[in-house]
Order: structure tokens, then C-alpha cells, then sequence
């Protein structure tokens, strides 16, 4: 190494000799923010809310995979880990929504169908479609 180049060394350090940060942290000098600002206090109350509540509720996923079963009814299999418990009861309980999902859209359109019928009646004898509900024993919210 010549002496031009032990200068530069000394100067700026290497590349290679500076630690490169993963993420973007706040300058040293400045002190860590204190909770005596109103806002960051109340944020700092919201976020401990939110940890607790995301704690329940993984707890209660947890409890709620512990007790289901197969489609059949019987316990799940024990050589099964945590993640494949949680895959098929998530699974399961996909397959319980969609079907009463499917069972609602029958109902609603069965239901379309009686008061589209019931107001053809009520067309035909010349009355409101509540009287002809009455006429059938039916309530208003039926």
C-alpha cells in the first residue's frame, strides 16, 4: 500500500467496515418518544388493546380446533400437528358457510317466487297483498 492509499483509509472508512442497518432506525441523538404526548399515548393504549384482543382470539381459535372433529364425527387423527388440525377444521367450517350460504339463496329465491304468486292473487281479487298474507295465516314479517 502506498501512503496516498493509507490516507484514504483513514479518511472514510471501508464499505465493508460500516455495519448496514436492515431497517431504518432513528438517529441516536434523538431520545426515545416519551408517552406524554396525548396521541402517541392513546396510540400506544389502542395498540396494547389490539395485542390482547389478537391474544383472545388466537386462543380462542386454538380452543375451538382442540374440539372439532371429522365430518363423520369422530376425533381428528392424532398423528396430525397443529397446522393440519387448524387446515381442516378452517376447511370444515368453509364448507358449513357455503352451504348455508347455498341454503339461503333456496330460500330467498323460493320466498321471491310466494310473494310474486301472492301478488298476482292480490291483482286478481282487487286487494293489498297484505290482506291476501292474512288470507294465508301469514305475518307481515313472514
Amino acid at each position: 500500500m502506498t501512503s496516498q492509499d493509507e490516507k484514504s483509509n483513514t479518511l472514510a472508512p471501508s464499505s465493508l467496515d460500516t455495519p448496514v442497518p436492515s431497517s431504518p432506525s432513528p438517529p441516536k441523538d434523538t431520545p426515545a418518544p416519551t408517552l406524554s404526548n396525548p396521541r402517541l399515548a392513546a396510540l400506544a393504549t389502542k395498540r396494547a388493546k389490539l395485542e390482547q384482543t389478537l391474544s383472545d382470539l388466537q386462543a380462542q381459535r386454538a380452543a375451538l380446533v382442540s374440539q372439532a372433529t371429522m365430518a363423520s364425527g369422530l376425533p381428528m387423527p392424532s398423528e396430525w400437528d397443529s397446522e393440519q388440525r387448524t387446515k381442516y377444521a378452517l376447511s370444515s367450517a368453509n364448507a358449513v358457510i357455503k352451504e348455508h350460504i347455498f341454503l339461503l339463496h333456496k330460500y330467498n329465491e323460493m320466498k321471491d317466487i310466494g310473494q310474486g304468486l301472492m301478488g298476482l292473487v292480490a291483482e286478481q281479487r282487487g286487494v293489498r297483498v297484505s290482506e291476501v298474507m292474512e288470507g294465508f295465516d301469514m305475518g307481515k314479517k313472514d
